[in-house]
């Protein structure tokens, strides 16, 4: 795996959340209302996310950077999440939040594996995917 090839895998997986959040934001208007707003900021997140690996796409800041075999071995399960289909608003906070976990743990990876700049900037992604998690967290809490 490239670096190219790792931003189009990161790039997907935010979009995937995006759509996932904007789907939330669907169920929520007819199920729960106070829930949209949730939804709206935690979709508005994984398009800066999605933003920001298009840039470093874009611009090549990661250049050529090789991700080791063993790293890609790695890392490589968090691009396998299939498109999800849920049926409601419980389903899609319960998938969201595995997808976040997984967002979270490659962006950890990530920040040992690149250190420096680019490090602390997948570092500061991954502690934004646990603040949604949480988030997730308690909106599931208040379902029950």
């Amino acid at each position: 795996m490239n670096a190219k090839e790792l931003l189009k895998g990161i790039i997907h997986q935010e979009n995937e959340l995006y759509n996932l959040y904007k789907l939330g934001e669907t169920f929520a208007t007819y199920e729960r209302p106070s829930l949209v707003p949730h939804f709206a900021w935690l979709a508005s997140e994984e398009l800066r996310h999605r933003k920001t690996a298009e840039s470093f796409l874009r611009e090549k800041t990661l250049g050529d950077y090789p991700v080791d075999y063993f790293d890609s071995l790695e890392i490589e399960p968090y691009f396998s999440d299939e498109r999800a289909e849920p049926k409601s608003i419980e389903d899609l906070i319960l998938e969201a939040l595995i997808r976040e976990k997984h967002a979270y743990e490659l962006y950890s990876r990530l920040s040992e594996i690149l250190g420096g700049t680019l490090g602390e900037l997948f570092s500061m992604m991954a502690s934004e995917e646990l603040k949604h998690a949480y988030r997730l967290k308690v909106i599931y809490e208040g379902l029950l």
